[in-house]
């Protein structure tokens, strides 16, 4: 019989029972434990609802995020905590998963206030024992950084494809192994392949000659090694059939986010127009250096070829002058000498012009007196202007510095132009060249030239083209008046080059003012402006008499400047009352100064006058005569003048005749400024042992002749080898060195003595004066470079050769 098992006695089952549901508690509190653990760990917001949307569980971030604390959560649906229209679609997304049952996953945009906040969110049904769904649960987190990124990404994706698709450019990325991994549709063109992914994977020897391929490898291969780009290379490209083209390629290493570099970014311009254009710039450029060149060079033949001969016009005329003629021979030689002027001038006028079209022009930079050269430039035109009876007057301003720095022949040759324009155009009146500072400092000063007139004016639709080349105000102008028309075109061109700028003033029918501005440096440590003794000058009284404004004017200023009391009248008549008022009053004027040239009653007559008149009969008179009049010193005498001077006064001439007068009783007369030599004059014979090589005959014969009249001897040679030959047999001082000369030319001739001299023992040396024809940039220079002293320009002018000479002798007695 079986053996009954003992059956567990009631105690024990619930015993049992209590266990059970001990162990299930505690794995429950374990698992609630180790969800809540997860569920607040999470790095998002976790929540749950129930199927009304009340909030059922929310973790302690989601609480940090809304900002109220747990308790204040649950139980309220998202209508209590967001606003109503983000509500609503938290609902709508809440009621797609309870109705499908699925898991959503979404990225959600949110406006705040600080901007646009991105969200990710996931969202999943929550079941209960049986399956069925009583809620949802959720968790969210901010994604803003990372959707910004990828809107970042994706823009440079966008603009990446469009810069490949569009720009003409050849634009690629390369690897290491400088094989394409991306180009442009620029490039996939010019390589011939119609999609850019053909060409991914190949490298430039697929496309380009082996050489151009290789020179491409190894600049890639040194930016992979260096990490230095390359900017800008201008290289020539061989294609595979041998087609040249040329770009300018810049590569650059490229870096993954470690800063390694993984290989090259290139982009590459075609500039194969460019480099065509550039070849045809610089062959016109060498076609026109080659043309300035010819051009200068036939310049310099045709001056040569015209000077020549006008050497021989102007010197033999000049000659023919200075002997007896009567008064129609003597008309004769002044036309030829005129026209011959006239030539040289225009002659010059196109060499300068073409000096400062071709940029060969330059300004110096020495020392010099500004009144010499205001006061010669109206010299040069006053017998011009004294022929047609204009009035040349200048004025400098008192207070203007005389002692400056600059280029004063070029300055000269400004005043000249302008000074010989105003006359040219003046039928009456006067015209009027001043000077006045603008600026004065310790180091420079600022000073406006004008030269102004009374003649025919010009009109204003003229006047804006008046300083262009080949321009008068119109055909009448060049008709009537002559000129080529570059004039002013070339003082504003050397104005430029002088740092300042010309303007004009002009009123048809009244006149004109042309005036320029410069800047000049001062000398530095120069004397003041000399002045006369102040018990010469000082209080003296004296009478200004002239019928022309200005030249009283200006006069007076001058006196005014030097202490005198100045009086002044405008005729003879008014200038006896003053003088008779004045010696009544027991004030009498000392000295009168007298215009020669004055309507009704001259200057002689004036003179004559005081003479007769025994209450003015000590009044010392000082007449002022143009270039043509020289009055013989007898009558002079006879009418109690004791000194004349030539018009335009020089200021410095002017101040020493009236000190030079009123310092006492039986001073002789002064001779005027410039008085030429009587015909038949012995010259007295000066010292200097000259040689002459020139090899025109005609040129010979004006040379020596020159020479003579000037009281020197010389012997001629026709050209530089004679010349050699001629010093080592005799000893000569100086040399007059024609620089154009057959078989040896002055410049070699000149080379070739001065290594004699130094070769020789006892040849000394010789000063050399160059005598050239030509006119043209860089003359100067060349002549000084072949070792010569001196440059005078033909035609050979009287006056420049003799001061020439004085400067070769006392450089001699020098030495």
């Amino acid at each position: 019989m079986p053996t009954s098992q003992p059956q567990p006695h009631g105690s024990e089952i619930a015993t049992t029972s209590t266990d059970s549901v001990r162990r299930l508690q505690t794995a429950l509190n374990h698992s609630e434990a180790f969800y809540l653990s997860l569920v607040e760990n999470l790095p998002g917001n976790f929540l749950r609802k129930d199927l009304d949307g009340r909030f059922t569980f929310v973790n302690s971030r989601f609480c940090r995020t809304i900002g109220l604390p747990r308790e204040q959560i649950l139980g309220r649906t998202d209508f209590d905590l967001y606003p109503a229209e983000l509500a609503r679609l938290y609902k709508e997304a809440d009621e797609q998963v309870i109705r499908t049952g699925r898991t959503t996953e979404s990225v959600e945009a949110h406006r705040t206030p600080n901007g646009t906040l991105y969200v990710q969110v996931i969202k999943s049904p929550v079941f209960d024992e049986s399956g069925r769904i009583i809620g949802i649960q959720g968790i969210f987190w901010d994604v803003t950084e990372r959707v910004r990124a990828e809107e970042a990404l994706q823009e440079e994706r966008v603009l990446l494809h469009a810069l490949l698709e569009t720009v003409p450019d050849s634009i690629y990325f390369k690897d290491r192994d400088s094989r394409f991994l991306r180009v442009s549709t620029a490039l996939a063109r010019r390589v011939g392949v119609a999609d850019p992914a053909d060409v991914i994977g190949k490298t430039d020897a697929d496309f380009f000659a082996p050489e151009h391929a290789a020179d491409a490898l190894a600049d890639e291969r040194r930016i992979l090694e260096t990490g230095r780009p390359i900017i800008g290379k201008l290289e020539r490209e061989v294609w595979q059939d041998g087609t040249e083209t040329w770009v300018s390629t810049t590569k650059v290493p490229m870096r993954n986010a470690r800063g390694e570099i993984v290989g090259t970014l290139g982009v590459t311009r075609d500039v194969t127009a460019m480099k065509q254009a550039e070849e045809a710039i610089a062959e016109a450029r060498d076609a026109a250096l080659e043309s300035a060149r010819f051009k200068a060079e036939f310049l310099a033949n045709m001056s040569h070829e015209i000077r020549t001969p006008l050497n021989a016009i102007v010197g033999m005329t000049g000659l023919l002058l200075d002997t007896q003629l009567d008064p129609e021979q003597r008309d004769f030689t002044e036309t030829i000498r005129g026209s011959a002027d006239l030539l040289l001038d225009i002659v010059n006028d196109v060499l300068d012009f073409s000096k400062l079209e071709a940029g060969k022009m330059s300004i110096e930079q020495t020392p010099f007196d500004l009144a010499q050269v205001v006061e010669e430039s109206a010299d040069l035109l006053a017998e011009r202007a004294q022929t047609k009876g204009v009035e040349l007057v200048s004025a400098i301003s008192p207070e203007t510095p005389l002692r400056l720095i600059g280029d004063p022949s070029r300055l000269r040759q400004v005043l000249v132009n302008l000074i010989g324009n105003a006359v040219k155009f003046t039928e009456q009146g006067e015209v009027v060249v001043s000077v006045q500072p603008e600026h004065v400092d310790q180091h420079q000063v600022r000073l406006r030239f004008s030269v102004r007139d009374t003649g025919i004016g010009i009109p204003k639709e003229a006047q804006a083209r008046l300083f262009n080349a080949f321009t008068q105000a119109d055909g009448s102008t060049t008709r009537k008046y002559g000129g080529t028309g570059l004039g002013l075109a070339i003082c504003r061109q050397i104005v430029d080059l002088m740092g300042g700028t010309i303007e004009l003033e002009s009123e048809v029918g009244r006149g004109s003012t042309f005036s320029f501005v410069l800047t000049l440096r001062r000398q530095p440590w120069v004397a003041a402006r000399p002045t006369p003794p102040p018990d010469t000058l000082d209080g003296i009284r004296v009478l200004i008499v002239d019928d022309n404004e200005t030249n009283r004017r200006i006069l007076h200023h001058q006196v005014i400047a030097w202490r005198m009391r100045n009086g002044c009248a405008a005729s003879g008549p008014e200038a006896l009352d003053i003088l008779r008022r004045a010696a009544a009053e027991g004030d009498p004027y000392r000295l009168v100064v007298l215009d020669m040239q004055m309507p009704g009653m001259d200057g002689f007559d004036v003179a004559q006058a005081i003479q007769d008149d025994p209450a003015l009969a000590g009044t010392n008179i000082v007449i002022l005569t143009s270039l043509a009049s020289h009055p013989r010193e007898t009558d002079l005498a006879k009418l109690g003048i004791k000194a004349y001077l030539t018009k335009p006064v020089k200021q410095s001439k002017l101040m020493d005749c009236l000190a030079e007068v009123v310092s006492g009783p039986g001073v002789a007369p002064l001779a005027p400024a410039v008085a030429p030599p009587a015909s038949g004059e012995t010259v007295a014979r000066k010292p200097l042992r000259i040689l002459l090589a020139e090899d025109n005959a005609v040129n010979q014969k004006v040379a020596l002749r020159l020479l003579a009249r000037l009281g020197y001897t010389a012997d001629a040679v026709a050209d530089g080898d004679e010349a050699i030959q001629a010093i080592q047999r005799a000893p000569y001082d100086v040399i007059l060195m024609d620089c154009q000369m057959p078989r040896l030319d002055g410049y070699a001739a000149t080379r070739r003595i001065r290594e004699l001299e130094g070769r020789m023992i006892g040849m000394p040396r010789h000063h050399i004066i160059a005598l050239t024809a030509n006119s043209m940039g860089g003359d100067r220079e060349r002549c000084l470079e072949a070792g010569m002293d001196a440059y005078v320009s033909k035609p050979v002018r009287r006056e420049e050769l003799a001061a020439a000479l004085e400067v070769a002798a006392s450089s001699i007695r020098r030495e």
